[in-house]
């Protein structure tokens, strides 16, 4: 679920932030590429979670079911796969690993600026902001309601670079880019995050330096000034930085003739990718068949040996089942009370008892192989369906894959047999969902069969 939310929201992120490159970027409305940019990296962050559900009345194929073998023996022991990190699993503790890194990064780059705060004399500006005066060569920044500068520039150019300064600290960039770290941090390994950061921080600089010529200090004067100033790195990770990276990009701007207003009209084009995000992200019901829904984790197969006495040993890869795609026949449907409705997917879909691993422990000790059918040689994969009610219980079932009358009739039996479920729940509430088992009678010495596409 984290993983998918968070590849949701990177794939929104990089939708605005080409976007933003394409249309904004070059314009001179700074407040306005402000919001936009903030409001682009809030509508990555909300657009995943919008819940939008679309009645759909066409053919609708079941999703693939990736399953890991068991194997009963002939003596009733049971042999499993041995369990390893799954895919999902290892992209998950490497996502954490680097959400830690960014954090400690972070958090380094506050310890920094805090200590070097502490360095130098204090002194109160009017407008409430504190000024820190500190020993060494460094560039000047702001942080929330603080700024830092080097004595040879309080001294030599303090007027430009207060007002500069002081001009974050009235706009509140401090907050936009503290609202960025925490973007950052949960979508570290996403360039577009990055991008989208160091665009506001670029527009911020506008702004600060639009403001400082408003106070009617000259322009070649300032851009000597910017020039002389450009030489470091920026230090701190959360500061506004006088010296800001991309210098030409600023000089520029200065120069640059306003952008109509008209232009930012151009942000409508977020409008459809805002509405590509929500179908994409839409729950698609279909209104003419129930067609059963399966999550891997809520998928298992059980592949039960025959009384031969072969040895055998546990399958290690895993088996892929695609489901046949199931016509929708073009007449009208009505619609299904609420109360009898019964859902193909849901957020929360229903569990066995204490999960999939209790789950092969049931059919482990259930399933018996038809001696019939074993003395005849046959086998193959019976897929059932069967509904699991609002309290639980085992609604209707069905053989949705047939293989042999007699092998159809065990699985069909067991299924029966199993006790309540934990009930699947939509928006909170417990729901009657469509569940899927494939059930794999396999002859020992033989390889299972595929099932035919």
């Amino acid at each position: 679920m984290l993983l998918i939310y968070q590849i949701k929201v990177g794939l929104c992120l990089i939708a605005f932030y080409l976007l933003w490159k394409l249309l904004l970027s070059r314009e001179t409305f700074h407040r306005f590429n402000r919001v936009a940019l903030l409001t682009a990296m809030t509508l990555a962050m909300v657009l995943p979670w919008v819940r939008l559900s679309l009645d759909v009345a066409a053919p609708v194929a079941q999703q693939m079911v990736v399953l890991e073998g068991l194997i009963v023996t002939p003596n009733g022991q049971v042999t499993t796969p041995q369990t390893s990190l799954s895919g999902t699993g290892i992209a998950t503790v490497v996502y954490f690993i680097g959400m830690a890194l960014v954090a400690a990064w972070l958090l380094h780059g506050q310890w920094n600026l805090r200590r070097l705060m502490k360095k130098g004399r204090r002194e109160a500006l009017l407008g409430g902001a504190t000024l820190h005066v500190v020993p060494g060569d460094m560039s000047p920044f702001s942080y929330f309601s603080h700024i830092v500068i080097n004595e040879q520039d309080y001294r030599d150019n303090s007027r430009e670079i207060l007002v500069h300064e002081q001009a974050h600290i009235d706009l509140h960039h401090s907050l936009d880019v503290m609202f960025w770290s925490l973007v950052t941090l949960f979508q570290w390994w996403n360039p577009a995050a990055w991008l989208l950061g160091r665009e506001l921080r670029q527009v911020h600089e506008y702004e600060a330096d639009m403001a400082v010529l408003n106070q009617g200090v000259d322009v070649k004067q300032y851009q000597l000034l910017l020039i002389r100033k450009s030489v470091g790195d920026q230090l701190f990770s959360m500061a506004n930085n006088f010296n800001y990276q991309s210098l030409k990009k600023r000089i520029r701007m200065m120069t640059m003739n306003k952008s109509s207003q008209w232009k930012t009209l151009r942000a409508l084009a977020v409008v459809p990718v805002i509405a590509l995000a929500l179908l994409a992200f839409a729950n698609t019901k279909s209104v003419a068949a129930v067609v059963t829904s399966v999550q891997q984790d809520n998928a298992v197969q059980s592949e039960v040996q025959s009384p031969e006495p072969a040895q055998v040993e546990a399958a290690t890869q895993p088996i892929e089942v695609e489901a046949e795609e199931q016509p929708v026949e073009d007449a009208p449907v009505e619609p299904v009370p609420e109360s009898k409705k019964v859902y193909e997917s849901v957020e929360q879909m229903p569990e066995f008892p204490g999960g999939m691993e209790e789950m092969m422990k049931f059919l482990q000790g259930n399933i018996q192989y038809p001696a019939n059918a074993a003395k005849n040689k046959i086998e193959g994969r019976v897929v059932l369906q069967f509904v699991v009610e609002k309290d639980g219980q085992i609604g209707e079932v069905k053989v949705a894959r047939p293989v042999d009358p007699e092998l159809d009739a065990e699985a069909l039996r067991v299924v029966k047999s199993m006790p309540n479920f934990i009930p699947g729940r939509q928006d909170g509430k417990p729901v009657a969902v469509w569940y899927t088992i494939p059930i794999s009678f396999k002859l020992q010495g033989k390889p299972q069969p595929q099932d035919p596409k």
